[in-house]
This record gives structure tokens, C-alpha cells and sequence, in this order.
């Protein structure tokens, strides 16, 4: 079994700006219908969300079930966006654009069919990040350049590294207007999205 979801991160805002930022965005998918303003801990999993509101239909592309979503949680600070299992695809470098694989054929990679060293060090930088870290410990080595980076200016196949994120819990997949309507809220940030399971 498990829970579903969908989330939508600002690959831009900063730590500071996030609390206001993730305001504005919740006030937009209120004005839409999307969510409620109330929060509630009955619509996320793990703390509290805003439940789904009466237009919650338009936003995704085909309800498995018909049935309401739980709601969107909004999650303000440093942390990795994925799907719940540790399942980063891939990374690219931001200096020279090459792209490391994580996942591929048993030759390549051995009978796990993946990187595990590699994911093993982005994991690990990104919770060095995650924890405030500004240091070497945070940066991400390439293997094709060499140069060692920032794992926050990465981007990450199925992942993203934000500081504000909106988890639409139980949510079916979600329309591209949605990522719109968010980046719209916060000014013209740049979005990522994904889904998971928990």
C-alpha cells in the first residue's frame, strides 16, 4: 500500500523569503479552489495541510478514485524533494552539463542496477545542505569536469534541493497549469515537480 503524492518545489527563494513566498502561493490556490485556508493535521501526512478545496478536480489530470485528496502541506526550510525512497535518477553538472546516471543495465552498474556510490554522495551532500552546511561538505564533485560544486546549484532527475515545497498529498498527477499557477504566486520563480510514495 503507501501514500501517494505530488510536490511542486521553488528552486529560487530563499531561506528567508520562503515563510512570505509560501504565503502567497497558499492565498492564490485558495482564491483558485484548490485548498482551503484552515489548516488541518488531517490533511497531510506528518503535520498539518491545508485540505482540499471545492476545485481540487481542476488541477489534475485524472482521478484515479473521484475521491477528494487529502490536502497540500506547505514545507518551509532547507531539504531534498523526491519520492520518498531515495530515488534520485540523476544529477547534472552545473559547470559542464555532463550527467551522471544513476540507474542503468546490471553491466554498467552491477546487479543493484545502480549507482550507489553516486547517489551515495549526492544524498549525503545534500544532507550536509539540508543541515545549513556552506562548507566542501555540501559540494558534489563531478566526475566528467572535476570541479566540486555547491549540490544546490545541481539538477537533480526526479529530485529537487529547495527551501519551500507544497506536498499535495494523495493528490493524483497534476496539471502543468498547477506549476504555473505556483510559479506565478511567487513572482516568477523557477519550479520543479515530482511525485512519491510513502
Amino acid at each position: 500500500m503507501g501514500t501517494y503524492y505530488e510536490w511542486v518545489a521553488d528552486l529560487d527563494v530563499t531561506e528567508h523569503d520562503a515563510p512570505e513566498v509560501g504565503r502567497r502561493v497558499v492565498e492564490a490556490l485558495v482564491a483558485r479552489g484548490v485548498i482551503l485556508p484552515e489548516l488541518s493535521p488531517d490533511a497531510a501526512l506528518g503535520g498539518d495541510g491545508h485540505p482540499a478545496g471545492p476545485a481540487w478536480a481542476d488541477t489534475v489530470e485524472a482521478s484515479a478514485s473521484g475521491e477528494s485528496p487529502w490536502g497540500v502541506q506547505v514545507r518551509v526550510g532547507r531539504a531534498v524533494q523526491d519520492g520518498g525512497q531515495f530515488d534520485v535518477g540523476s544529477v547534472t553538472c552545473p559547470r559542464c552539463s555532463a550527467t551522471r546516471e544513476f540507474f542503468g543495465p546490471p553491466e554498467e552498474f552491477g546487479p543493484t542496477c545502480s549507482d550507489e556510490e553516486g547517489m551515495g554522495q549526492f544524498y549525503a551532500a545534500a544532507e550536509a545542505w539540508s543541515e545549513g552546511d556552506a562548507g566542501s561538505e555540501a559540494d558534489l564533485e563531478c566526475r566528467a569536469c572535476g570541479v566540486a560544486t555547491p549540490v544546490v546549484e545541481w539538477r537533480a532527475g526526479g529530485a529537487a534541493l529547495s527551501c519551500l515545497a507544497f506536498v499535495f498529498w494523495s493528490w493524483d498527477e497534476l496539471r502543468p497549469e498547477v506549476l504555473r499557477w505556483v510559479a506565478d504566486a511567487t513572482g516568477g520563480h523557477r519550479v520543479a515537480s515530482g511525485s512519491g510514495k510513502i
